[in-house]
């Protein structure tokens, strides 16, 4: 059984939703009003997955997702009545998984969960990667500075100055990338770079 966090930011919905959760077999663990700490309720919460009630998402409420999404492993899905294509693509961009509008009868609620739940962990993946490929890419970077400078004023090979990184690396017990970082900080301090 799904578990939800609902957040109701509309008018007159919330209790039509709650029915319709319940009739999928949805379980409601928790029920917050607008302007709450999305991140601190969500964190206490054993919720799946937070529905937003909204009858058209405010500034306040989607700035709150944002901020919520980058501290949470939940995704987030819109309940809305509000088709505005600006306001869909700000609230995905805010962190929204699925922005759902209209009525929803409750033999679909389950299966939109799942979907929900789904591409939000293969949109974690991707960022997740993303976020590795930058840090090896800036490591790169740092490496070949260093390497670089150590060649200049060591006066030793590519292949010397490499091996002297991952020697210093190894000792330190840090990544080639931050000892190659330190490297080119240290050298801009002393004036050497």
């Amino acid at each position: 059984m799904l578990k939800v966090m609902l957040l109701n930011d509309g008018e007159g919905r919330a209790a039509s939703l709650r029915q319709t959760l319940a009739a999928a077999g949805v379980h409601v663990v928790a029920e917050v009003a607008p302007g709450t700490d999305l991140a601190a309720s969500i964190a206490q919460s054993a919720a799946d997955v937070v529905l937003i009630d909204s009858d058209a998402p405010g500034r306040d409420t989607l700035e709150n997702i944002c901020v919520a999404s980058s501290h949470s492993d939940r995704p987030v899905v819109m309940f809305t009545d509000d088709g505005n294509r600006e306001t869909i693509r700000t609230a995905l961009r805010a962190g929204v998984a699925a922005y759902v509008v209209g009525d929803v009868p409750a033999a679909r609620i389950e299966p939109l969960l799942t979907v929900a739940i789904e591409r939000f962990a293969m949109e974690k993946t991707r960022r997740e990667e993303l976020r590795e490929a930058q840090l090896r890419l800036a490591d790169r970077q740092w490496v070949e500075k260093a390497k670089g400078i150590l060649m200049k004023t060591r006066a030793v090979t590519e292949d010397e100055a490499h091996r002297l990184l991952r020697e210093r690396a190894m000792q330190s017990q840090k990544r080639l990338g931050e000892v190659a970082r330190e490297v080119v900080e240290m050298s801009q301090w002393l004036g050497s770079a």
